[in-house]
């Protein structure tokens, strides 16, 4: 029997996958986010860097961090050519081969989206031996129809400007959604879903919820958080890696679609407690979750940081399976999505008996 997700958890995932925020401009998801969690929550506020963190009081004195970044991977303007073109630098870890041709979302300063075109000479003109080879990164440009570095000024478009590739979410069948900055809008929309299925319960816990930003940029924003929340225990909500596609040995597949949510058992920043792990594993097979163990060493998230702040942390990572992350697109499949909140929940229902 297929999933069938709820139209508003669908909305969800949509407005979210949508929303403009590149790291370090957070602002349209933080909003979004805002808004949605209030109901569910007794305190809230933006930090000095832009994470939204919010607090649902619980008995004792354990705090639970559950953290989820808001940023998503994108560009910067770097140059405006005198004939109009923009030269542009990464904001996260693109790999250049995938950028040429695509569309491209300029925010300005009002924050108007321009759109554009990503243009690398046609290959009539390019000589045999550079017909096979990638376009380096400084290489590439921005079109935006412009003639001229004044007609780009106008449009509020300067150096610095943010930029993403962007194209609309969109539902492939019952099971399969595909959308950009599911990494980690995909995490961000689990922790949304933790928060409004605890509504009521007084938790043995106080849970603090973290939506970090610049995470893309090296795991700034939770590093900030959790020396405010000092958290005993926390976890990294992701979308992570599935590379259970053609040509991919399995050794290489940290994660597959299906397969419910990952548990990561260590990454290139962390090494969860092995308590944790256990927990965790034990807690799916009660609440009849399927799950996976994330194959090492792939990825880094929140965690990681979050494990080495202040006091320290009993830290570990639960994840969303998505193919062709950190690119213009990313798969998902929305049972895995589900069972990755089931589990979410009952692990900040049931945490307190790690201790």
């Amino acid at each position: 029997m297929t999933y069938e997700p709820k139209d508003e958890t669908l909305e969800l995932l949509r407005s979210l996958s949508e929303a403009f925020g590149v790291a370090g401009f957070e602002d349209e998801v933080r909003a979004l986010i805002q808004e949605r969690i209030e109901p569910y929550v007794d305190e809230l506020r933006t930090d000095a860097m832009g994470n939204l963190i919010a607090y649902r009081r619980g008995r004792g004195d354990r705090v639970l961090m559950l953290d989820a970044h808001m940023d998503e991977i994108g560009f910067m303007v770097s140059y405006i050519e005198e004939n109009g073109f923009l030269r542009f630098a990464p904001l996260g870890g693109w790999d250049a081969r995938i950028i040429p041709s695509h569309a491209m979302t300029i925010r300005t300063q009002s924050g108007q989206l321009v759109k554009g075109a990503v243009g690398t000479p046609p290959p009539h003109i390019l000589k045999p031996e550079e017909r096979d080879k990638p376009f380096p990164l400084e290489e590439l440009f921005v079109d935006i129809g412009a003639s001229s570095r004044e007609e780009v000024e106008q449009r509020g478009i300067r150096i610095g400007s943010p930029a993403v590739i962007a194209y609309p979410f969109e539902r492939l069948n019952e099971g399969v959604v595909m959308g950009k900055a599911l990494d980690d809008r995909v995490g961000c929309a689990v922790l949304i879903e933790t928060l409004k299925a605890l509504k009521g319960e007084e938790l043995e816990v106080t849970l603090a919820a973290n939506f970090a930003a610049c995470e893309e940029v090296g795991l700034r924003g939770a590093r900030t958080a959790a020396f405010q929340i000092e958290p005993d225990i926390a976890l990294a909500l992701e979308g992570t890696v599935a590379a259970d596609v053609p040509g991919v040995h399995a050794v290489r597949q940290p994660t597959a679609l299906g397969k419910g949510p990952a548990i990561t058992v260590a990454d290139r920043s962390l090494i969860p407690n092995p308590k944790l792990v256990d927990f965790l594993l034990e807690l799916a097979e009660e609440e009849g979750v399927p799950c996976q163990l994330k194959v090492p060493p792939f990825g880094s998230t929140d965690a990681g940081a979050i494990q080495q702040t202040g006091k320290g942390a009993i830290a570990g990572v639960v994840s969303v399976p998505c193919r062709y992350i950190h690119s213009p697109f990313s798969l998902m499949r929305l049972e895995d999505f589900a069972n990755t909140v089931k589990l979410t929940v009952a692990f900040a229902r049931r945490c307190r008996e790690l201790f």
